[in-house]
């Protein structure tokens, strides 16, 4: 009886069956769906025995030969001898012959495959944006998505490109998408189903620099959204004022992150995997003391800290409906074009808080690398020159920060 198997360095169900010879034959079922893998088990189980009937004699169709090579002339000379119709008629010579087909892996098959191995090991939202991302190139190659892989091109894979920067999309949100899928492709290659990637080789859109358009929130403005904020709201808009936390990290702050004493924060940051040591600002300090302290890991707003910072319900738009409450306005960035599936964005957002902080530390002449320190903001190119500034310099450095005119 057949059953399936997985090696663990492969996405695909390997089928085990004994074979026309009377051998047991693990063989790659060229598929992640466990279903889809039983199934193919079964039938070369099927076939197996057929073959092991007929003691192993195969019938050679010399006129299947033939229409093959016909059709494969017929093909080259009207110029539709491509990649896909290769893989067809070598199948039909390889059933006249007697022999096995090709185990040929669709476009479908290998992205729905290919997004859903990546479950495991990755966040669930960058999941489902795969997910998205292999949808809207499946439904893009139409027909196509269900023929083997070979049969994309780079003009397919450029095509794509062009029509998401058409439907409004920002460049950058183009690219890496692009990049995405440049990543199904490789891994296609690697496993040696395709002998090329498609979306090698495509040029990248010139992206445009949104962070320029960006602006920070000035000192009233802060007033204003902390005058209006109630709860937790008020003391993230505080933190966030006077550290540059980001959302997500400002949210997850938890009571064993806070040393009361020493009136200091000490916080590992999502996005750089930096641990920040932070000193609290009193506005800060003078929130948390009116809250009900918790133990240990409990969280500082717990309100908010099981809410996502995406969607409708989210932080963001949240954080979005108080600054129309505090009439501080967004402005624009970017503007979607009618019709398009690009979005527009705005100059300022919870995101401006860092902004407003970096900015705060810049005119009291804090010096660049402890206002890095303060805010976490580092990269590669500036990494080498870090300078970790002492404690008493960081304090010095916040309490420059105001939060009033």
């Amino acid at each position: 009886m057949s059953c399936i198997w997985k090696h663990p360095k492969s996405v695909n169900w390997v089928a085990r069956f004994r074979g026309a010879a009377g051998k047991t034959v693990n063989r790659s079922t060229g598929t992640p769906v466990r279903r889809q893998a039983e199934l193919i088990a079964q039938s070369w189980e099927i076939e197996a025995a057929r073959e092991r009937e007929n003691n192993g004699k195969r019938e050679v169709s010399a006129g299947g030969i033939s229409d093959a090579v016909a059709r494969a002339e017929r093909l080259a000379r009207l110029g539709r001898l491509n990649a896909g119709a290769a893989r067809d008629l070598v199948n039909a010579l390889l059933r006249a012959a007697g022999q096995e087909t090709l185990d040929a892996v669709t476009n479908r098959k290998w992205c729905d495959g290919w997004a859903a191995a990546k479950s495991g090991s990755i966040k669930n939202q960058s999941r489902q944006k795969y997910q998205q991302i292999c949808r809207g190139w499946l439904a893009f190659l139409k027909n196509a998505a269900d023929k083997p892989l070979e049969i994309v091109s780079r003009s397919e894979a450029v095509a794509f490109r062009d029509r998401l920067s058409k439907d409004g999309l920002a460049p950058k949100t183009v690219n890496h998408t692009i990049k995405i899928l440049r990543g199904v492709y490789q891994d296609a290659v690697e496993q040696g189903h395709i002998g090329r990637n498609p979306f090698v080789g495509v040029a990248s859109l010139r992206e445009e620099d949104d962070r320029r358009k960006r602006l920070p929130f000035t000192t009233s403005e802060v007033a204003q959204l902390i005058a209006t904020a109630k709860g937790h709201w008020k003391g993230l808009i505080i933190l966030a004022a006077t550290t540059g936390l980001r959302l997500m990290d400002a949210v997850r702050l938890r009571w064993s992150d806070v040393n009361l004493d020493a009136k200091s924060i000490r916080i590992k940051t999502a996005k750089t995997g930096l641990t920040l040591a932070l000193p609290i600002h009193s506005s800060f300090l003078a929130w948390l003391k009116k809250q009900q302290r918790g133990i240990g890991a409990a969280p500082i707003f717990p309100s908010l800290i099981h809410k996502s910072g995406a969607g409708k319900s989210g932080l963001s738009m949240a954080f979005r409906r108080l600054m129309v409450r505090a009439k501080v306005s967004a402005g624009v960035a970017r503007q979607a074009q009618d019709g398009g599936r690009g979005r527009t964005s705005s100059q300022k957002s919870f995101h401006s808080l860092r902004h407003f902080a970096a900015t705060q530390l810049a005119a009291a002449g804090v010096r660049a690398e402890i206002a890095r320190q303060i805010t976490g903001h580092t990269d590669a190119e500036t990494h080498a020159d870090y300078v970790t500034a002492d404690l008493d310099s960081l304090r010095a450095a916040v309490r420059s920060i105001r939060l009033s005119a």
